[in-house]
């Protein structure tokens, strides 16, 4: 389903029904925060989100209600901006740790090279420790996962389908909890500090409760999931990006070289590395990671003058909200500096969600955005990224937005950088 080609068709909103399932799709940034913010309790989460029991439990992503109210208070501290700056060593280590492995004039896959360290980052982070040889399990089940949703499997999903897909991601999830299981037992006994695991069992405990395994399991597995999966993606855009824009690349290079000197970034240098940001945000408005969202009418509502019948299907769409040419002139356009410019500060609220919007935003966005701008400014201090002959590059919709094919890219390791 092609949501721009909708929305140049017909507009702001669109109907259709698919069996007797009824679905709303608005574009309108005012449309858009109706629905998330001004009457998000008319709304409850979309059929993705409730497609995927295995995986996602009765996490952030999934629970409603008081429950979820709860869990998101008690979660929110470990995601503190002041918390979060306490891991960007870890991002950087990780981030050396992968420019170590790449060599000058070789050709790499730059989103699988992005999905495996976002990933390291996200375990250490959560749980403390490094996975080694389980690494593989993780990054499998989670791959299993977003494959199985793409194009019309999330059809097979709610119907359960015992596809050849469906059983392997059963198998790799049920691998994934073994892990995750086990990980949880070791934090129980020994704790570890400065691992969000650790932050969500002292909070449940200040809260004068206690969590069962199976709620920490569901929120880690979330955590997890959207801990790596939206950094790589924006990461891996962006340099997609850069690679087909030397000039700008350019500028992310000399802003390293300035900011940093040849030394390794840090939490107090994002805020100097301006183009950097600029970089990441632009390249979130052309490629959200998250680029539909979805919600159920828990009751009959009225959005853009239509009543929107109790059980019907919405879906909003920063992939069709952010090319929108009302609010970004030239959207197809990479162009960084539009970030900078008068006209970003009078954008409707709702022109721009890459990390959703209202109560249920991301609660990780902080984190997200400071780890892509380490990664990225890492790796510009050391290599010159170009795409690779014969590449191509194309957006997989699927329950994010991943390159099909993947980022392959030629690397030309700088002089100065590399004696670094």
């Amino acid at each position: 389903m092609n949501l721009r080609a909708m929305a140049r068709q017909y507009g702001d909103v669109a109907f259709w029904q698919f069996l007797h399932i009824s679905t709303y799709f608005f574009a309108h940034p005012d449309d858009v925060e109706a629905i998330l913010v001004t009457k998000h309790r008319s709304f409850t989460k979309g059929l993705g989100a409730r497609a995927n029991p295995e995986l996602f439990g009765n996490g952030l992503l999934t629970s409603e209600g008081e429950f979820w109210l709860r869990q998101r208070r008690l979660s929110q501290p470990a995601f503190h901006r002041t918390r979060i700056a306490g891991y960007a060593q870890v991002m950087a280590c990780e981030a050396v740790r992968m420019l170590a492995t790449w060599h000058d004039g070789e050709q790499i896959d730059l989103h699988r090279e992005m999905m495996q360290t976002t990933l390291a980052i996200a375990t250490r982070t959560l749980f403390g420790v490094e996975l080694g040889t389980k690494m593989p399990v993780v990054a499998k089940a989670m791959d299993d996962f977003i494959k199985q949703n793409a194009g019309l499997s999330v059809w097979r999903l709610v119907f359960k389908v015992p596809t050849p897909q469906r059983r392997r991601f059963l198998r790799g999830a049920e691998e994934l909890n073994q892990i995750v299981y086990g990980i949880i037992r070791d934090r129980r006994e020994d704790g570890v500090r400065d691992a969000l695991l650790t932050d969500l069992l002292r909070a449940q405990d200040l809260d004068g409760g206690s969590i069962t395994d199976k709620q920490l399991r569901d929120e880690v597995m979330t955590m997890l999931l959207a801990g790596h999966e939206t950094t790589a993606l924006a990461l891996s855009w962006a340099w997609f990006l850069l690679a087909t824009h030397p000039e700008e690349q350019a500028r992310v290079r000399a802003e390293a070289d300035r900011v940093l000197g040849g030394r390794v970034p840090s939490a107090a240098d994002v805020a100097q590395l301006t183009y950097a940001n600029l970089v990441v945000r632009e390249a979130m408005r052309l490629y959200p990671p998250a680029w539909v969202m979805s919600r159920r009418a828990c009751e009959d509502v009225d959005v853009h003058g239509y009543t929107l019948p109790a059980g019907s299907n919405v879906i909003v769409s920063p992939w069709v909200t952010h090319h929108d040419e009302r609010f970004f002139p030239n959207p197809e356009e990479f162009r960084p500096e539009r970030w900078a410019t008068a006209a970003a500060q009078e954008l409707p609220k709702f022109a721009y969600l890459p990390f959703g919007g209202g109560p249920r935003a991301c609660i990780g966005n902080n984190f997200a955005l400071i780890e892509a701008a380490i990664i990225l400014t890492a790796v510009a201090q050391r290599f010159e990224v170009s795409l690779a002959e014969g590449a191509r590059v194309e957006p997989m919709p699927s329950i994010t937005l991943r390159p099909v094919n993947g980022v392959w890219v030629k690397l030309r390791r700088r002089g100065a950088a590399s004696r670094n």
